[in-house]
């Protein structure tokens, strides 16, 4: 899109985007700041209020702790309960005890008042004696913490969810004492939990969504939370990430959703002697509402302060494109071959300077031009001198060759009865070579063609490639036991003549020098994701050949997909000699053991080269070799991975 762009949209652009860069640069640390320190004022003021009312509950526990126990301790109560004790059940005595209690309980009981009742609780036995709540007499207490810890001392029970109430509840006890100093009874009374509330929901008022509740160690609320006015909220569980943590006796703060569902951002404080989780927090949308402000305030003024830049940018911009327009149009003329085209720039700054290099550029350009036109000329002359001279070979050359192989054979027909076996056998060597020498001018004449002939490329599947070059083999195979394996070979892009030419001279080369072997193994396959092969090669079947890979990966050309490979179990070669198995004539075993011309595989070479591949070979011996080559795979885009013909 860029690129459509004229100059001047282009340098402001970038000027814009540099400014933006700077800008972003910038704010956002500032906006980040920003935030941070309205979060940490939010975090420290939820911090603080945590405190206070932490330290306000237990205040209000160890008062409440010391309210029954003055109680208790009144000469009167416990001369009566003593009484109650000792007296005949049923007595009149008994009776009177048990009519002061109440009586004298219920002042300090009741809507108003820190006790919601209370009951007097036979140290022995654990049954209810009396009670203000006339419904609670008999029951037994003797497996309630409250009696069993209150038979110690005053003592204040941690909140539980009491089910006949539906509702949290706080219970505190403390023993009575006899005329002796024996504990005879345990006098506990339920604590009026609103106190509580009103600690934990006392506000500053500086805040709309402030929060502040209890939770206990099964999840449930203890006191209502603000928010909620519906008392059932005291029913269910809360498991708030604040909470999770809390329950886990750890304190902190943190951002996470409440029990609404709402984004917040809160303190979270565990409270051991109550076993209860103090929650303070206040939604994160009023808490951070100051930073959005300043955001809000950063975007405007960056918002100027870029369009600021776009309006100078476009200034500097339009002061450039005039020389520049010059440059352009100079450059066309000169792109359009008119080399004698001059751009008149009398600015000496940098575009003037340029505008000077052109100019000198056209000239150069002009210079190589003709000493092109003049090289083409030669080469021209001298490609029709190369096929003259392969005119000449493929007749003049070859014309003797027939008259000596005719006379030759004339002679071993109509005259070999005259001749001695000696001669015989020299005419036999004269027709072998001149046969040989016949071969070996088709090879030279077909190696020439290679660079002259222009490449059909296309995609091929070597499979099939391979099947048909060991179709024209056929004559090469029979009578001789051969196993020949053909694995999944990849698609590539290459002239499916040319391509088929390589793996013809492969094959005849694996079947000549596996002839000696009783039982011929030839494998045809391919090399998979080079790449990954080459950074383990212990992992790969083929470790031996990936570890000689490695010394070829630098001279491969373009993204190779896979390396086909050739193997056979013939003679092998000495791999002192490697460099020398695609020259021209050059041979690595005796032509009386094995014939050739020593130009098949050179002729290998120059078609893997022409399609920009690679090609070598590994050997050993007497443990036969195995020949290798790349092609572009069949996903490379045209004109990628060639080698020029």
């Amino acid at each position: 899109m860029m690129n459509r762009l004229g100059i001047i949209p282009k340098l402001t652009l970038v000027f814009v985007l540099f400014a933006g860069a700077v800008l972003v640069g910038l704010s956002i640390p500032a906006y980040n700041n920003g935030r941070a320190a309205v979060e940490a004022a939010t975090i420290s003021e939820l911090l603080s209020t945590a405190l206070e009312k932490q330290a306000a509950l237990d205040t209000w526990v160890a008062d409440r702790q010391h309210s029954i126990g003055d109680i208790a301790n009144q000469a009167h109560l416990r001369e009566a309960v003593t009484t109650l004790i000792v007296a005949a059940p049923g007595s009149s005595d008994a009776g009177r005890a048990h009519a002061d209690l109440v009586t004298d309980l219920g002042n300090w009981s009741g809507e108003g008042h820190r006790f919601l009742f209370f009951e007097v609780i036979d140290a022995a036995s654990g049954r209810v004696l009396a009670a203000t709540d006339a419904s609670e007499e008999g029951k037994f207490r003797e497996e309630q913490p409250y009696f069993i810890n209150g038979l110690q001392a005053a003592y204040v029970q941690n909140p539980y969810y009491e089910l006949s109430r539906q509702r949290p509840s706080m219970t505190a006890a403390t023993p009575v004492l006899s005329a002796d100093g024996r504990v005879v009874a345990v006098l506990a009374g339920p604590l009026n939990m609103d106190e509580m509330n009103a600690i934990i929901q006392r506000r500053s008022g500086l805040h709309q969504t402030d929060d502040a509740y209890l939770v206990n160690t099964s999840n449930l609320f203890v006191t209502q939370p603000r928010l909620i006015n519906d008392p059932a909220v005291l029913q269910r569980g809360t498991h708030s990430e604040a909470v999770n943590r809390c329950l886990a006796h750890i304190s902190g703060v943190a951002s996470y959703d409440d029990y609404r569902g709402v984004p917040v951002l809160g303190v979270y404080r565990w409270l051991p002697e109550c076993q209860l989780c103090l929650i303070v927090e206040m939604d994160r949308a009023e808490a951070l509402a100051p930073s959005l402000a300043l955001r809000n305030n950063i975007m405007i003024a960056s918002g100027l302060a870029l369009l600021a830049a776009a309006v100078l940018a476009y200034w500097l911009a339009r002061t450039i494109t005039r020389p520049i327009h010059q440059l352009a149009k100079g450059a066309a003329e000169i792109g359009q071959g008119n080399l004698e085209y001059r751009i008149a720039m009398p600015a000496k700054d940098e575009i003037g300077q340029l505008a000077g290099e052109f100019n000198h550029m056209a000239g150069s350009i002009e210079n190589m031009q003709t000493q092109l036109r003049q090289r083409a000329e030669q080469l021209e002359a001298a490609n029709k001198e190369l096929e003259a001279f392969s005119y000449s070979i493929s007749h003049d050359l070859r014309a003797p060759l027939r008259v000596m192989d005719g006379f030759s054979s004339i002679l071993l027909e109509e005259h070999a009865s005259q001749l001695p076996a000696e001669a015989r056998r020299y005419l036999g060597l004269v027709r072998d070579n001149v046969q040989q020498m016949g071969h070996l001018i088709e090879d030279l004449l077909a190696f020439s063609r290679l660079g002259r002939l222009p490449l059909n490329v296309q995609t091929v599947a070597p499979a099939d490639v391979v099947r048909r070059a060991l179709a024209d083999l056929r004559a090469e195979q029979e009578g001789r036991q051969i196993e020949i394996t053909i694995g999944d070979l990849p698609a590539c892009e290459a002239d499916p003549a040319l391509l088929k030419q390589v793996w013809a001279n492969l094959l005849a080369n694996a079947l000549k020098f596996t002839r000696k072997r009783e039982e011929a193994h030839i494998e045809i396959g391919v090399i998979s994701d080079f790449r990954s092969q080459i950074s383990d090669p212990a992992s790969h079947p083929f470790k031996s050949e990936i570890s000689n890979l490695q010394s070829h990966s630098a001279s491969l050309r373009g993204q190779v997909s896979a390396i086909y490979f050739i193997r056979d179990n013939g003679v092998g070669f000495d791999m002192r000699y490697a460099d020398k198995l695609f020259g021209v004539f050059q041979r690595l075993h005796r032509a009386e053991e094995y014939e050739g011309t020593g130009v098949g595989l050179a002729i290998v070479q120059r078609i893997v080269h022409r399609h920009g591949g690679e090609v070598w070979a590994e050997g050993k011996v007497g443990e036969g070799a195995v020949f290798y080559f790349t092609m572009a795979s069949a996903q490379t885009p045209p004109g990628q991975n060639r080698r020029p013909g």
